[in-house]
């Protein structure tokens, strides 16, 4: 089929699903007609217009036309939203001179939305002749098992695969917005760099970030303070200040972090790393041998005595006590 219909609210997905058909080949052209500001029965009439025309127009000094019409938001939908009865009957015309008139081999025709009622006219008329991708919002469980699918597709276009169940932490660890699953997995594929193509459940622990829409996790805390980089610091403990009980919350973790250095510092030193690791995974190991690099064990007491003693004062203090936490954050890491 040489019709498309494309729906979706996820636009990163849609348009990458687009770009498929359209294709990067030479001798192609490309015609867009983006209705993303078209909010009135006028404009939306005029980009109708824009469309059928194009659409009657073939193809002029390249072999192949195609014709994208995007962020198409007026289409029918449930529960009575949609267009205006002008535009919804301007749409069903539309729908039946497509059915009536098939495109031929040097042209192709993309609609993409955000919604489509599947049992409105103009879905009905389409049907037999576009092909219809839907990318459904559906249920939490729902959406991470499709992103899962998607993940280890991608994965596989860049010579990657995924160890068992590491796909799913992938998923779990970035949230299932697919832009930054794909960023994610970029960013992975350089990790890797070019000689390895598994992804392990250390290199997700070690390598991904949180995407849109996932709450901010404490390891991003408490991973920047063992690398001792300031501006990660400050902008990971931001992501917590309007949390209820934040001040008491932070001086927990950070005295404990500081705590478990200590031990393992001190382990170090007397050549019982292993024994004091011993349980761990291979690449928290990796991590703290890479943390306390960073630290000297003075130090280490230091900054454990010093949340200990703050977090009592944060116990009995309002909220002035927040500014408190995050200057001695800030003081601990440039050791000042």
């Amino acid at each position: 089929m040489n019709v498309h219909v494309i729906i979706g609210e996820d636009d990163f997905l849609v348009s990458e699903t687009a770009q498929k058909l359209i294709g990067g080949a030479s001798g192609t052209a490309l015609e867009v007609i983006d209705s993303v500001n078209s909010t009135n029965a006028e404009l939306q009439l005029a980009d109708l217009r824009e469309a059928e025309a194009s659409y009657r127009t073939p193809p002029f000094l390249d072999p192949v036309k195609v014709t994208w019409w995007k962020n198409v938001r007026f289409l029918p939908q449930a529960g009575g939203k949609g267009p205006s009865e002008e535009v919804k009957a301007r749409l069903e015309d539309f729908a039946a001179f497509l059915a009536a008139h098939p495109l031929p081999d040097s042209q192709r025709f993309i609609l993409s939305g955000p919604k489509l009622l599947a049992t409105s006219v103009f879905a009905k008329r389409l049907k037999g002749v576009a092909e219809l991708a839907v990318f459904a919002a559906g249920k939490p469980w729902e959406q991470a098992r499709a992103a899962v699918v998607r993940v280890i597709d991608w994965a596989a276009e860049m010579n990657l695969k995924f160890d068992r169940g590491v796909a799913e932490a992938f998923v779990a660890r970035v949230g299932t917005d697919t832009r930054s699953l794909k960023g994610e997995l970029g960013k992975m594929r350089d990790y890797l760099g070019p000689d390895r193509h598994t992804i392990t459940a250390a290199d997700v622990a070690d390598v991904t970030s949180p995407g849109i829409g996932v709450e901010p996790t404490v390891w991003e805390v408490t991973d920047a303070l063992g690398e001792r980089n300031v501006e990660k610091v400050v902008a990971a403990v931001r992501r917590f200040e309007e949390e209820s009980g934040f001040a008491v919350f932070m001086t927990t973790v950070v005295e404990k972090f500081f705590r478990q250095l200590v031990v393992l510092k001190d382990a170090e030193a007397r050549g019982a790393f292993a024994a004091a690791t011993e349980g761990l995974a291979p690449f928290a190991v990796r991590k703290n041998q890479a943390f306390l690099r960073n630290w000297t064990l003075r130090e280490l007491r230091i900054a454990r005595a010093r949340f200990l003693q703050l977090r009592e004062r944060c116990v009995s203090s309002a909220g002035s006590a927040d500014v408190l936490v995050l200057t001695e954050l800030v003081r601990t890491c440039t050791g000042r």
